[in-house]
């Protein structure tokens, strides 16, 4: 499956055209845990012809989930819901597409996981380094890291990121660091949309027509600053 990229002469329904169906559905998954009161993470696990194997979001400030998947723990994270249903010693084949780049604990399940290729949407710089794991011993090393598309350098990458930083609280924590890596512009934004009642709005909208709405405002400018 080949990733399509946003371009400068590209609108919001371009670029949400151009996306494949599992994509689609991982940015949808995002934007619903925004909507519940999670961190912004979808993620979704497709076969090779690009059919959905299983779709899910991160559900860490959740009681409850659907069987098979974790609920109101640190671990409650978008890709390990995604990947926790798939059955043991499955085919090595499978491509999971996640919002954002993976933490510690996600890159280590997606190397346990029978993924083939990971594609990621948004850059996350707290995480630079975290997937690889071939230096750690030989066993480990025996496989060859799975290979990974992304992040993306465009205005739907951007989009992820900022769905990732809203609400919640999380970013509260690392304000600085994200600063120090070039988010500055992506949370200015997301400071905006919370300060009055505009998140409320795009929070009643699905997530297409939030992308187009906010299109304008995404920091496209200074892309590369995290990336």
């Amino acid at each position: 499956m080949t990733e399509a990229h946003a371009t400068a002469g590209d609108g919001p329904a371009a670029a949400w055209a151009g996306l494949d169906e599992p994509w689609r559905e991982a940015f949808r998954q995002a934007w619903e845990a925004v909507r519940t009161g999670n961190i912004g993470v979808g993620a979704v696990v497709s076969d090779p012809e690009g059919r959905i194997v299983h779709a899910s979001r991160n559900r860490v400030s959740e009681r409850d989930a659907p069987p098979g998947e974790v609920a109101g723990s640190s671990i409650a994270h978008a890709e390990i819901n995604a990947l926790a249903r798939l059955r043991f010693r499955s085919p090595r084949e499978y491509v999971l597409s996640t919002t954002l780049q993976p933490c510690l604990q996600c890159s280590a399940a997606i190397r346990m996981a029978p993924v083939a290729q990971v594609r990621i949407a948004g850059a996350d710089r707290l995480w630079d380094g975290c997937g690889d794991f071939t230096s750690l011993n030989r066993w480990v090393a025996r496989r060859p890291q799975v290979p990974t598309e992304g992040p993306r350098r465009d205005e739907l990458g951007t989009f992820a990121v900022l769905m990732s930083r809203l609400g919640v609280g999380v970013v509260d924590q690392f304000a600085q660091v994200l600063v120090e890596h070039g988010e500055g512009p992506i949370l200015a934004l997301a400071d905006d949309l919370q300060g009055g009642t505009e998140l409320d709005q795009l929070i009643a909208m699905p997530v297409d027509a939030v992308l187009a709405r906010l299109w304008d405002r995404l920091p496209t400018p200074t892309l590369d600053a995290w990336l």
